[in-house]
């Protein structure tokens, strides 16, 4: 028991040594942030900006708000809603805006792109002159069914024929 609680100390005492040392050695400011300044970055923010509008009565914001999951659009100053936009920086695509008591600058959110693969398509010659309901390694279920497919396919290849020769409209079948 007592050997223990004397480890216990050890590592508090080693994690309090480590949680003095870190303050000293914190850079100043995040390397990925960015170089400007003026831009706030997209974390910890409790709205997002995700859209910018402009129609006869003037801008339009898109709001989002990620923990309710709905978003609005607003005009400047517009009242009614949990946040009032103020400011609308067009040079740098941002806005400021109250939100319970504080002042926010949101930048326009930035859409993700993620690449998809697509499957390819075997090459090769494609079954022709099949009827829908009929591919690649289907079969009729009676003699009678096979006796009528293979008229469609028969038909269908004359039709083909027939419009291949034939410069003008085909004839109609009777």
């Amino acid at each position: 028991m007592t050997k223990s609680i004397h480890h216990l100390g050890l590592l508090a005492s080693l994690l309090l040594g480590l949680a003095a040392r870190a303050d000293t050695t914190l850079a100043p400011s995040s390397p990925f942030a960015p170089a400007s300044g003026s831009a706030v970055a997209a974390e910890n923010q409790p709205l997002e900006l995700r859209g910018i509008m402009m129609d006869g009565a003037g801008y339009r914001f898109s709001v989002f708000d990620p923990v309710k999951k709905a978003g609005q659009w607003v005009r400047l100053n517009e009242p009614g809603h949990d946040f009032t936009v103020r400011t609308h920086d067009v040079a740098r695509d941002t806005v400021t805006l109250d939100f319970q008591g504080r002042v926010l600058t949101l930048a326009l959110h930035t859409a993700k792109v993620v690449a998809v693969a697509v499957p390819e398509v075997p090459a090769g010659p494609r079954p022709t002159g099949m009827p829908l309901g009929y591919g690649p390694g289907s079969k009729p279920s009676s003699p009678e069914e096979a006796a009528r497919f293979n008229r469609a396919v028969e038909e269908i290849n004359r039709r083909r024929a027939l419009r291949e020769k034939s410069p003008g409209p085909l004839p109609r079948p009777q």
